[in-house]
């Protein structure tokens, strides 16, 4: 369909199944800003051109997309407003299916989820590259690594280099193999591909909960003991280069054997 001849002020007209306005200021035709969608079905976009000036191909939201299907875009998504709140979402876009973008997403504003969410960025097969960014803040406490072991650990439990594997549980006091302690919640995770059926996530640096025999105060010195999986407190007459787990951050009482916070790495 063409555009109508000697069109009037305001009069719209839809070609190729893109809605214009004739404004005769400009002796132009406009496309037509959208400023509230709501689907339960698709929205697909195949082409890809986007500049400072144009926004051919892409999908431009002045106010909200509610979605509850799949948006499929192959260009670009552009929103010019972004305010997302309890009670309305003007300019948000809204996906409450899935978001399948091949092209690029751009934002001024920042990027925040409804509430503390549960979901990934990637997975552990689908990897993003390189992160770039100012800084970055993490919910947990200690920077990890992934090794193969000798069986599946409990988080806690003192592990050496050594065994079948690569780590092993520990079973003799102030071993200078020592290797760390398995991670319960890492904030970050190196060594994130490997693969086997006894990985686990072992805390290199920062506070973990580890088992540990008392008696031990605050500040503590720990290396392993002679109990399978736990550490205790530094004998210095045995002291030797490479004992040591790290710091304990809890007080014992007692020889009784707790777990408790312990800052590893901290010599």
């Amino acid at each position: 369909m063409a555009f109508p001849v000697s069109p009037t002020n305001g009069q719209t007209a839809t070609v190729n199944n893109i809605a214009y306005t004739y404004d005769s200021a400009k002796n132009a035709w406009t496309r037509q800003v959208i400023t509230n969608i709501g689907l339960s079905g698709n929205i697909v976009t195949t082409s890809t051109t986007i500049s400072t000036s144009t926004n051919t191909g892409a999908l431009v939201i002045a106010g909200g997309a509610g979605i509850n299907g799949r948006l499929n875009v192959g260009g670009n998504i552009v929103a010019n407003s972004g305010v997302n709140s309890t009670s309305s979402t003007t300019g948000a876009l809204v996906a409450n299916g899935g978001l399948g973008i091949s092209g690029n997403v751009f934002t001024a504003g920042w990027i925040v989820p409804t509430a503390n969410l549960t979901q990934n960025l990637g997975t552990t097969t689908s990897w993003w590259n390189n992160f770039y960014g100012v800084s970055t803040q993490a919910r947990y406490a200690d920077l990890a690594e992934n090794y193969q072991a000798d069986s599946n650990y409990e988080p806690g439990t003192v592990l050496v280099f050594g065994g079948e594997n690569e780590v092993t549980i520990s079973t003799q006091s102030h071993n200078t193999a020592v290797a760390g302690v398995v991670s319960t919640n890492p904030a970050h995770l190196m060594n994130g591909a490997l693969d086997g059926p006894n990985v686990v996530a072992l805390a290199l640096q920062g506070r973990v909960p580890c088992l540990v025999k008392g008696p031990v105060i605050k500040g503590t010195v720990l290396v392993s003991s002679d109990i399978i999986g736990t550490a205790e407190a530094l004998n210095t007459t045995r002291f030797q280069p490479g004992c040591i787990i790290g710091k304990s951050l809890e007080n014992i009482p007692d020889d009784s054997i707790k777990l408790i916070e312990v800052v590893v790495g901290r010599f």
